[in-house]
């Protein structure tokens, strides 16, 4: 199977070639996470202005258990 990248993957892939040492690595990937960990809060403020998600609510998620039963 042959993988075919993106513009934009292909464009990151271009900027982190010159990668060389695992800390280096280890840095991008941090800043990676971190960029799509505040897009996740972003949208989370942004459904509880809108009224769709609550504190009461995430804080409800803590004790939910979603494992299957076997």
């Amino acid at each position: 199977m042959e993988r075919v990248f993106t513009p934009y993957q292909m464009q990151i892939l271009d900027s982190i070639a010159n990668v060389h040492s695992d800390q280096e690595l280890c840095d991008i990937r941090n800043l990676i996470a971190e960029y799509f960990s505040n897009k996740a809060l972003d949208e989370m403020d942004r459904l509880c202005q809108e009224g769709t998600l609550s504190t009461p609510m995430i804080q409800s998620w803590s004790t939910e258990h979603f494992r299957t039963a076997y």
